[in-house]
């Protein structure tokens, strides 16, 4: 293949690498004389339109990004029926090479790598980009004339956030279907269970990669892949200090932070994922409170200091400066600790409201104050509604700046404080109802009684006892978390609350607007993600019990029940409907879903139903949902569409990607 010519003009010359759907080759541009790189879908994926769609996503995604750490794209097209992309040829080594040469890498060597990969993904996201494959062997260490850059390859399982209207029904396929997509080592717990991914997914994989360059070991590895499923979706990892003693105990609370099941527990951007983890390479105590000055005027560092002499002194404050946004940026990066920012507005390169903007992505608890000419006040509005806390306007009152600061360290203890409660109260909901937390936080006497009009779901792991029977107790309990990790998120993820597990089951209640469909869609979204992860991790896998689901609608009341007298109390709920739903689920076999009347009434317009006979002490009116209308088309808002077959055929999983040998791009 070495004198093969591509669309008339790519001269291929040698084979230099293999990426998800085809192969690299270097070639030479006969038009501009110059080598590139160029990505040729290979025979067996030309016949296949899923990875032809892929393959045009990959070009089209690529083009969109302009950023210095994302491979760029010179061309795109098709060649005798088979795609290409031509792109930027690059020389070093992929960063999967590097840690197999050299097995881990120090904080500080390792800090860069990882701001240049968070700012390549940053521009990603920007654009709607999920990359969904991100891995050390799709991290680049390009060689440049005075050192390295990072860029980023392999979009070819990228993912666009945009409405399903939007999609094809290929790409649909694409996202959707029970294959896995991507590389299990690196993927997050939602996309294992094939629920919904957005940029915090590749926040995860960031994660994963950080961690095992840093430790040179994987934080969730797995000999097979069912066992590597569970442990990503279930298990906790060993505390990077563990296995380096001299880690900080900031760099374990980064990493639980960074590779939290939950994802809105972890990193919002990925700028704020870079920025923290560059902090942890400076070796912080504790000490005074921190203030950024930011100002181009060369004198404004010797007047502060002037100013606030006996503060420093007494090391009540210490003071760090910066002449613009862009140097300002990087000592909020390099000092974590920083508490208040006093900013000048008008500065050469980034001015003071661009900065402004971007100060929360890299610290959200620091408060800035905006100092600015006093005829300048439309500036000085602007910069109030974009988030500044205060401002102060030129010529300074250094009476004033003082009170000033002191008001905002104020503000930012308070927050500080805010922060470290709410921490506490997530704990505290993590061991007892939410409803009761959120109880016990208002200012309602304790002890009223609420009627409400909502959605009970019980979801019991269908299979539960008759395997445990044979398990010891630490397989038992990891078997149905393993399970209610799945069933959790995809309950609260339709906005439900998870009131309570009673033994092997989940009691979640849902409120407000859309209740009986956003029940159903979470019922449907946790039979839909456990049914994938059996197929992927096999009949041995925890996740092929099953469920057994019991729907129920109506009035509820909601109180205190228990002893008062003896301090045991449980904040519950009562009335028919939860009786009916449990009463439902005890009804239904493995993977069906039981509705009562009042449930059917709102969903047959949405979903297929069926009536069905229920034995029960009482008569009942029973129906199965099946699927939602269409045949698992779109119903309801935010629905997730259901492509697993639930009617039959054995669980198995073979552990296969499509996201070809892992190997490197370039």
């Amino acid at each position: 293949m070495s004198q093969r010519v591509i669309a008339g003009k790519y001269e291929i010359v040698r084979q230099i690498g293999r990426g998800a759907m085809g192969y690299i080759w270097e070639a030479l541009d006969q038009h501009l004389r110059r080598r590139v790189a160029l990505k040729l879908m290979s025979p067996d994926h030309v016949a296949s339109a899923t990875a032809r769609t892929r393959f045009d996503r990959e070009a089209k995604a690529i083009a969109q990004l302009k950023n210095p750490h994302v491979v760029q794209i010179y061309d795109y097209g098709i060649d005798e029926g088979s795609p290409y992309i031509v792109m930027e040829l690059l020389e070093g080594e992929d960063f999967e090479s590097r840690l197999e040469r050299i097995e881990r890498m120090p904080l500080p060597a390792l800090v860069p790598i990882v701001m240049q990969a968070a700012m390549g993904l940053s521009s990603a996201h920007a654009k709607g980009i999920v990359h969904r494959d991100f891995k050390p062997a799709n991290v680049f260490l390009a060689r440049g004339e005075a050192d390295e850059s990072v860029k980023i390859l392999d979009f070819g399982v990228v993912s666009m956030l945009t409405s399903e209207e939007d999609l094809t029904e290929d790409e649909l396929q694409l996202t959707s279907s029970g294959s896995i997509v991507g590389t299990p080592l690196y993927m997050s717990p939602e996309q294992i269970r094939c629920g919904v991914v957005d940029l915090r997914s590749d926040l995860w994989s960031l994660g994963v990669l950080a961690y095992r360059a840093l430790t040179g070991q994987h934080p969730f590895p797995g000999q097979w892949l069912g066992m590597l499923m569970v442990r990503i979706c279930t298990d906790p990892f060993p505390p990077p200090s563990s296995i380096l003693k001299d880690l900080s105990p900031e760099v374990d609370r980064f990493f639980e932070r960074a590779l939290a099941k939950d994802p809105d527990k972890r990193f919002r951007s990925a700028r704020e994922f870079a920025g923290t983890f560059a902090a942890l390479a400076e070796r912080k105590e504790v000490g005074p409170a921190k203030i950024l000055v930011v100002d181009d005027e060369p004198d404004v560092p010797h007047l502060i200091k002037q100013r606030f002499r006996q503060h420093i002194k007494k090391s009540v404050y210490d003071f760090v400066f910066a002449t613009n946004g862009e140097s300002a940026l990087a000592e909020l990066r390099k000092h974590e600790d920083i508490d208040v920012v006093l900013t000048d507005i008008n500065m050469p390169g980034m001015d003071g409201l661009t900065f402004l903007s971007r100060v929360g992505d890299v610290n959200p608890l620091v408060r800035t104050i905006i100092v600015s000419a006093y005829g300048d006040m439309t500036n000085i509005r602007t910069a109030m509604n974009c988030g500044a806390f205060d401002f102060l306007v030129k010529p300074i009152d250094f009476k004033d700046l003082e009170v000033t600061i002191e008001k905002t360290l104020k503000h930012v203890t308070e927050l500080r404080s805010n922060a470290r409660s709410t921490e506490e109260n997530s704990v505290l909901r993590m061991f007892v109802s939410p409803s009761l937390v959120d109880r016990l936080r208002s200012s309602s006497p304790f002890g009223t009684i609420d009627t409400w009009q909502g959605t009970v779901v019980f979801i019991d792991v269908a299979g539960f006892h008759a395997r445990s029977k044979a398990q010891p107790p630490t397989d038992r309990v990891r078997t149905l978390n393993a399970n209610f990790e799945v069933i959790v998120p995809a309950v609260t993820n339709r906005g439900g609350v998870v009131d309570k597990f009673l033994g092997d089951a989940v009691m979640a209640t849902f409120r407000g607007d859309n209740h009986v469909t956003r029940a159903l869609e979470a019922s449907l979204d946790a039979r839909m993600q456990l049914r994938t992860l059996a197929l992927r991790a096999g009949q041995d896998s925890p996740f092929a019990l099953g469920v057994s689901i019991g729907v129920a609608t109506g009035e509820m009341l909601s109180g205190e029940i228990g002893s008062k007298a003896f301090g045991r109390l449980d904040y519950t709920i009562l009335g028919e409907v939860p009786r009916a739903a449990a009463i439902l689920q005890a009804s239904a076999a493995k993977n069906q879903i039981l509705l009562n009347r009042g449930a059917f009434d709102v969903a047959r317009d949405w979903f297929d139903c069926v009536p069905v006979h229920v034995n029960t002490s009482s008569p009942m009116a029973a129906f199965e949902l099946v699927r939602r209308a269409d045949g698992g088309g779109r119903a309801g808002p935010n629905s997730m569409a259901e492509t697993i077959n639930l009617t039959g055929g054995p669980l198995g999983g073979n552990g296969s990607t499509e996201s070809g040998n892992g190997g490197p791009l370039l």
